[in-house]
């Protein structure tokens, strides 16, 4: 296989309106957010009071053993919004999509580094695309699930639990928290 370089670079949830790069808030389940990581103008026809947009995104790099992968999964300040900053409720289920996402993220790096791959570069780069195009399909339903089982933050109790739920499947991928990855080529 000869060395080369990829990049897949796809929005979950929300299209891409050319937030720069330098500005997105990559995970890290210690750093929560706040309402001051809102950047975007409200929209007001919504009949939602906020909006997380958050993207995952992989680089590849290989030479003919090893295949370096960075998945991260990060919030777009510039693509995120709040009608109102004084609701903790509305924020901590917002936080949530944030870490669904990287549920999400952890789900695709366990994948990778699962799959023994034996192939060219075109293949390997159509099944990375297939297996990040699942998840993130997934995801995106994941994440409807998610707003409409808690009345979007509203059913105190769902959210309640789907925190518990979150955090412990979360928890149970900690093996896969680091966006770094490495894997042999065969």
């Amino acid at each position: 296989m000869k060395p080369f370089l990829f990049i897949i670079i796809i929005l979950t949830i929300m299209a891409f309106s050319g937030a720069d790069d330098n500005k997105l808030i990559e995970y890290h389940e210690r750093n929560e957010l706040t309402w001051n990581d809102y950047h975007a103008q409200p929209n007001h026809e919504s009949p939602f009071k906020a909006l997380t947009a958050t993207r995952i995104s992989f680089k590849a790099k290989s030479n003919s053993k090893m295949l370096k992968l960075s998945i991260k999964n990060t919030f777009e300040p510039h693509n995120s919004w709040t009608k109102t900053n004084e609701s903790v409720e509305l924020l901590e289920h917002e936080r949530l999509h944030f870490h669904i996402s990287e549920l999400y993220a952890r789900k695709l790096r366990k994948q990778i580094q699962e799959t023994k791959f034996n192939s060219t570069d075109q293949k390997l780069m159509n099944e990375f695309s297939r297996m990040y195009e699942d998840k993130m399909n997934e995801l995106s339903k994941y994440q409807i699930r998610y707003d409409r089982e808690t009345s979007h933050s509203t059913m105190e109790e769902k959210q309640k639990e789907w925190e518990s739920k979150i955090k412990s499947e979360l928890l149970a991928l900690k093996l896969f928290s680091n966006p770094n990855v490495e894997i042999e080529i065969n």
